[in-house]
């Protein structure tokens, strides 16, 4: 919705180029726009003003940079390179071509180095922060919102075409794989990657990679104790930034492992300050859960229930994350944070992907070969492209690899558009150096994540003192006790009387399936718009099969694809 546009072109006396920011939401909050231009390049950030220092924008004879979200460390930088101010800083930085590998936090940034005629673009280790690239014989457009960037094509004149192959990605694993977008012409940088552009040419290569991470033969008890060390450094890092700014930290909070740990680490820390925000099904274990904590630790709780109504505003959800991935996995949190009435906030706090660099993306205790079936919401369509898969698929060697960089930072790190709606956003389990130690630890600890059951138990018994949804029980590594919980639960959903466990956190085909409305509307939605795809008889083929024979996360991929393509093309 937010973030930066740069326009580069061959001509000089090109018309200047026309960007075309998406109209905010109305709880949004103040966003600024300012403006670079040199002799070919036109720069435009349209950015939330209240972490405008933990931002860049500067403009002298050597270089222009520009970042969009929050660099977490950079007053540590200015302290280790014994500089006073941020050009100091980037002008020593730059003496290493990827200078931004040591940027922390939640970020995307582009630099013009004016004497080189160079410009370099780049987003995080985890690609949290989205950054997309256009490029032809006369023009070269990077920017960090898809629509933006498809409207500036359009401005240019330049034909936008629908990319299949992303699309079929969409109607099957429900997100964008390595650098595909809906848009053929337009690619996306993948996480720890940068662009380069000299001379009109470009390379892309990576500055930081998961395969290069080398297993570590550290004992148990050393990997606990690292473990809780980079944690808590991480936690510091993002946290201190509310209390110097005196926010309110608010940090997500549901039934699982991972929030908790982000919260309640915070709160062992000395960052008070906080509140919880959960979002889930009325009376589901998600908010039973997070309410027993708040009370317990007598932090205030900003709870929002979401209901059927949720799955209605489809293309509202689908402007946000542009199609690139299906739009009921965000359709809660956008219910959420719209209706979220809380003033003086800081940053939005997540776990995103604790579990993952924990073990729950290991099948085996080993290393295995991915399979094109690994991370997907819909098989109906798999064997048909199995094809376009294993295009992809053949350049891992490794599934939790395979599923880190497509299902993790491509597909679930696009949450991160919608918390950054209401503030900038990060994740502290995402942290480079913490992720780097987790993804270390041999499989044989983390599978089903017994070392980070090991970490709670160990440095933090009282986290275990609260319910874990996913087993359906308190923290454990035994066995006998996960099977019990878990049949216990699936028992409990069965029984015809209500419980917390009753559903899901949100139970999409329960809404679609028992309220009218929400069928009637999502069913209209397909009947008005399937016309999109009738110029590709194979796809207008699929929706219409997926769509009739489908459930509701099938339907609700069909319905992503015609939004974007009504938004986009």
């Amino acid at each position: 919705m937010h973030g930066f546009n740069v326009f580069i072109s061959q001509n000089a006396a090109q018309q200047q180029p026309h960007f075309c920011w998406k109209k905010p939401f109305d709880f949004q909050p103040t966003l600024e726009l300012r403006t670079f231009s040199d002799e070919h390049i036109v720069v435009e950030q349209f950015t939330e003003t209240k972490f405008m220092s933990e931002k860049l924008w500067l403009d002298n004879e050597d270089f222009f940079i520009v970042t969009d979200g929050v660099i977490t460390n950079l007053k540590d930088l200015c302290l280790q390179h014994n500089v006073s101010n941020h050009d100091e800083l980037i002008g020593k930085m730059l003496k290493d071509k990827d200078f931004f590998k040591y940027f922390r936090g939640h970020f995307a940034g582009f630099i013009y180095l004016k004497k080189e005629k160079k410009f370099i673009a780049f987003n995080n280790q985890t690609g949290s922060k989205k950054l997309f690239y256009f490029a032809n014989q006369n023009t070269i457009a990077i920017g960090t919102d898809l629509y933006t960037l498809s409207k500036l094509l359009e401005d240019q004149k330049i034909k936008k075409t629908l990319d299949t192959e992303a699309a079929i990605f969409l109607l099957t694993s429900g997100f964008m794989h390595e650098n595909l977008t809906l848009l053929k012409e337009v690619k996306q940088l993948r996480a720890g990657e940068f662009l380069q552009i000299d001379n009109f040419r470009l390379k892309t290569d990576f500055y930081f990679r998961l395969q290069d991470i080398q297993e570590n033969r550290d004992s148990k008890a050393d990997i606990v104790e690292q473990l809780d060390f980079l944690f808590k450094k991480s936690v510091d890092n993002e946290f201190s930034l509310d209390k110097s700014h005196q926010l309110i930290s608010l940090t997500t909070l549901s039934g699982g492992l991972d929030s908790r740990m982000v919260a309640l680490t915070a709160l062992q820390s000395g960052f008070s300050n906080q509140m919880f925000f959960n979002f889930s099904a009325k009376g589901y274990a998600d908010e039973v859960i997070a309410r027993q904590i708040s009370d317990k630790y007598r932090v205030p709780l900003a709870a929002s229930v979401v209901d059927a109504e949720s799955l209605k505003p489809v293309e509202e959800v689908v402007l946000v994350n542009d199609g690139l991935t299906i739009y009921t996995g965000a359709s809660a949190v956008f219910d959420a944070i719209k209706r979220l009435e809380i003033s003086d906030t800081g940053m939005i706090h997540t776990g995103m992907l604790g579990d993952a660099l924990l073990g729950s993306y290991l099948i085996a205790d080993h290393k295995t070969k991915p399979q094109i079936s690994d991370g997907v919401y819909s098989t109906k369509l798999l064997s048909k492209y199995a094809s376009v898969f294993q295009k992809y698929i053949q350049n891992y060697s490794d599934t939790e690899i395979y599923k880190f960089y497509n299902r993790g930072f491509s597909g679930m790190n696009n949450g991160f558009l919608y918390f950054d709606l209401c503030g900038e956003s990060d994740a502290a389990f995402l942290n480079p150096d913490f992720l780097s130690y987790a993804l270390s630890i041999p499989a044989k600890y983390r599978y089903k994540e017994q070392i980070y059951i090991d970490w709670i138990k160990i440095k933090h018994p009282e986290f275990a003192g609260f319910i874990w949804e996913s087993i359906g029980g308190k923290p454990t590594n035994n066995k006998t006790l996960r099977s019990y919980y878990r049949y216990r639960r699936a028992l409990l959903k069965r029984l015809p009387f209500k419980t917390m466990w009753k559903n899901n956190m949100n139970p999409e085909q329960l809404w679609y399936d028992k309220n009218l409305s929400v069928r009637q509307t999502l069913d209209q939605y397909f009947l008005e718009n399937i016309h999109l795809l009738s110029s590709n008889s194979e796809l207008y083929g699929d929706c219409q099969f997926l769509y009739r024979e489908g459930n509701i996360t099938e339907k609700a991929q069909v319905l992503t694809l015609l939004a974007a393509c009504k938004l986009l093309l």
